[in-house]
């Protein structure tokens, strides 16, 4: 009797991965008769299956394995790969209130977590209105592959020729280090230093405002301990404005200290005033940036030192006061 030849190989494959890749236990001698075929066949497709995950993925995090207990085939990953639905919806809900992307990127990226849930239905109903009520920021750009294509020309050390629209409109052209990619309050920003500036310090530059972003070939070195670290820069920058990195300390007596030192992470308390028991708290931080922070306080913090920028918050907030005559 002539053997049956049943479904297509690349077919049973692409379906297996696909049902694993949901995180489905597959029953060999179910998925032999639903295939027609046998169940050796079967066996050499998962075993196809493994071997392609040790090629992709040469530390092999991801292998298709037996399960005694669920008497099934399921695949595992040993780092973690499979988010639980509650992981999928506390990404969902930092995504959208972040409110970083074009309403047609967010809702590809909330698609493909969807896609990932064992009850998509629920995570879709949970998010459904703050989705549905989405507001995307002004600028309206798609910006996720050109992310990717500034953070090639970073990780490269690639110097860049750009054209970049200022706030006031101007466009200014500059050669650039890229040195990193940060996200703050709404935005995505690049960092770097502009070529041939004799002063040089970190450059924020927003990203949809680039109008040119080219990468050259010429490639620029950075000792390892002048190298850029996001996440340094990140704990010592507020609003995306940089200007001199000083060291700052302050009197608060707001309603929430933690608040407080979550928002300056390179702060700590130092001592407690004598007079009063207020908290004094140094951070190392950029000065601009930090005014802005500061200014938003109101009557509930005073800066102590140094005092040359002490003078200049006096100065900003007598400016204030004399809008208000």
């Amino acid at each position: 009797m002539q053997k049956k030849e049943g479904k297509p190989k690349i077919n049973r494959i692409l379906n297996l991965y696909e049902r694993l890749n949901k995180g489905e236990v597959v029953d060999k001698e179910k998925l032999a008769i639903h295939n027609e075929v046998d169940e050796k066949t079967i066996q050499r497709d998962l075993n196809d299956l493994n071997n392609y995950y040790l090629q992709s993925d040469p530390k092999a995090s991801r292998a298709v394995i037996y399960n005694r207990k669920l008497k099934g085939y399921q695949m595992i990953n040993k780092a973690g790969f499979k988010f639980a639905d509650k992981d999928i919806f506390a990404l969902s809900k930092i995504i959208l209130e972040s409110r970083a992307f074009s309403k047609q990127e967010m809702d590809r990226i909330l698609d493909i977590l969807n896609s990932q849930c064992d009850d998509n239905d629920q995570i879709s109903k949970i998010i459904r209105n703050e989705r549905f009520n989405y507001t995307p920021p002004k600028h309206g750009k798609n910006i996720i592959d050109f992310m990717w294509e500034i953070s090639v020309s970073i990780e490269e050390k690639k110097l860049v020729q750009v054209k970049y629209e200022r706030q006031d409109k101007q466009v200014k052209e500059y050669k650039l280090k890229p040195l990193g990619l940060v996200f703050s309050e709404y935005y995505f920003y690049l960092v770097g230093e502009i070529v041939g500036k004799e002063k040089n310090h970190p450059v924020v530059f927003r990203v949809d405002r680039f109008v040119k972003y080219d990468s050259t070939e010429e490639k620029f070195s950075m000792p390892h301990k002048d190298r850029f670290e996001e996440g340094e820069f990140h704990k010592k920058i507020q609003f995306m404005y940089t200007g001199e990195l000083i060291k700052i300390q302050f009197k608060f007596w707001g309603d929430s200290l933690e608040a407080i030192l979550d928002r300056l992470p390179t702060s700590k308390i130092i001592r407690y005033d004598e007079k009063d028991n207020r908290p004094i708290i140094e951070a190392e931080v950029y000065g601009e940036g930090v005014k802005r922070w500061i200014l938003s306080q109101k009557e509930f913090l005073e800066v102590l030192r140094p005092e040359a920028y002490r003078q200049e918050i006096k100065e900003t907030i007598e400016k204030m006061r004399k809008l208000y005559r």
